[in-house]
């Protein structure tokens, strides 16, 4: 097994340097690189500038965690990158808790530094959105419901219960996890005897208020969001959906893997093998139902009913692979193996995010990080002050346009998004024809609204004027052509 100088090693310490690396080094990354945020974050705050208790593509968590971000760091970008490797570290140590529980100490800790070989946990994660929020409120849950089922303590039902119901909060798709525990608890003669305590129930009732004002606001919504999902994973019939999308789900998710494979090559291709420790029945339930089953049920999903399914939500499907592969493999450890596997992830997170930053840096293909959002904001800002010497009340126009106008205007204005009360209920229209707005349409993008049906709906918008801003980085690159109208104050 783990050879005995790990007692001697203080592998605490080297998990706390660890994600204070990683929290470190892919905060500032982004944070130092890019011009604007990312287009989930952009949109999270837009929703976040209205506490709803819920919104037209996923539950509230999102958008109240990115305010709470922005009031933190006085309405800056870092706060919001911040907050996304906040959720990753809280995934990594959920991880470790739960893979010392299970494992010794060495080999959960080798469980943790194996996510960072997976794009989702990096590069992938600086977009704050309910993906990225999805690693910690799934690692939590099913730490604490492996702690449940081993106490029975209401303590610990009621903290599964919590992170179960703010999950749901943060995505429907946290279901599969749900289904997969009940499996478990269905099928494990000892997760059985959780029907006959009362802290399950508890839970059951902790979960069901936690998800309670957002059903009633699905109720009082048309069911938007529900409407939305169901929208996303919708195809034209055939029998070829129920073999193509589970397998190009999965081959994605196999990509996606790849570089953890690599790491985990460095500890298990060299060294004598020692005879290996059998996991308890349960662990192994455990970690196939609640590690594995959503990735699983993922896949039977979509070859019974033949859904889309999208690469993003593979996500928070792999935070217990890690513990999985290095209780499948039990490889040998030396102290020559350990600091070797240590040296490459520090040196595999420098590496990942030097080439992210250069790849920002030296793009030559326009991206979200180089779009001149702040130049937009302040020039179409400085043009309504000019004109109507009053703060700008409402910008109107698509997520990503209409968004960077109001997050970096001085006057920080709500969204009509898509001029849309169905998608933007915190609109009042009357109060948007009192005080006026800026209406902005990119001529790059379909337009779901044209200035045609807009100008019918508002007679007292000003002529359209084009405006034309040069990428940042990309300036070769042809510039990005918006059109503004102005809805005048009466």
């Amino acid at each position: 097994m783990v050879n005995k100088f790990i007692k001697h090693i203080a592998l605490g310490r080297w998990f706390i340097a660890f994600i204070l690396f990683h929290l470190t080094a892919w905060t500032l990354a982004p944070a130092l690189t890019r011009f604007t945020l990312p287009m989930d974050s952009l949109e999270g705050a837009t929703w976040g500038r209205q506490l709803e208790w819920g919104y037209d593509k996923n539950p509230f968590m999102n958008g109240w965690l990115t305010t709470l971000a922005l009031k933190i760091d006085g309405h800056a970008d870092w706060g919001i990158y911040l907050f996304s490797q906040l959720t990753v570290v809280i995934c990594f140590w959920a991880v470790w808790e739960l893979g010392k529980k299970i494992l010794p100490p060495m080999y959960a800790l080798f469980g943790v530094l194996l996510l960072e070989g997976i794009q989702y946990y990096n590069f992938h994660a600086i977009d704050f959105n309910d993906n990225t929020l999805e690693l910690a409120s799934w690692a939590l849950t099913a730490l604490f419901f492996y702690r449940a089922l081993h106490s029975n303590t209401l303590r610990d039902w009621s903290l599964t219960a919590i992170f179960a119901g703010l999950g749901m909060m943060t995505k429907y798709y946290i279901a599969l996890l749900f289904l997969s525990m009940a499996i478990l608890l269905l099928t494990h003669p000892q997760a059985r005897t959780a029907f006959k305590k009362p802290g399950l129930y508890l839970g059951a009732l902790i979960f069901l208020i936690i998800i309670t004002p957002h059903i009633f606001w699905l109720f009082s919504h048309d069911f938007v969001t529900l409407g939305y999902a169901v929208n996303r994973v919708t195809s034209p019939p055939s029998w070829y959906n129920h073999l193509f999308y589970p397998a190009q789900f999965a081959w994605q998710q196999f990509e996606v893997l790849v570089p953890m494979l690599l790491l985990l090559s460095v500890l298990c291709l060299s060294g004598k093998r020692e005879p290996k420790k059998t996991l308890p029945s349960f662990n192994k339930a455990f970690l196939f139902w609640v590690g594995m089953g959503p990735f699983l049920l993922t896949i039977l999903l979509s070859i019974i009913t033949g859904i889309k399914l999208r690469a993003g939500w593979g996500q928070p499907l792999f935070s217990l692979w890690g513990i999985i592969l290095i209780a499948w493999l039990q490889p040998r450890v030396t102290p020559e193996k350990f600091y070797r596997f240590i040296t490459i992830i520090f040196g595999f997170i420098a590496l990942t995010v030097t080439v992210y930053c250069i790849a920002l840096i030296r793009a030559e293909e326009p991206s979200s990080a180089n779009y001149p959002g702040k130049i937009i904001s302040r020039t179409l800002t400085q043009e309504w002050h000019a004109r109507y010497h009053t703060p700008l009340k409402y910008v109107a126009g698509s997520r990503w346009l209409a968004g960077n106008i109001a997050f970096y205007s001085s006057d920080r204005p709500p969204v009509f998004i898509d001029w849309s009360p169905r998608i933007s209920p915190w609109i009042n229209e009357k109060k948007l024809r009192r005080d006026g707005a800026i209406f902005a349409w990119d001529l790059t993008e379909s337009q779901k609204n044209s200035e045609q049906d807009i100008k019918n709906r508002f007679p007292r918008i000003t002529k359209p004027q084009l405006y034309q801003f040069a990428w940042l980085r990309n300036k070769d690159a042809p510039s990005v052509k918006i059109k503004v109208s102005f809805l005048p104050p009466q």
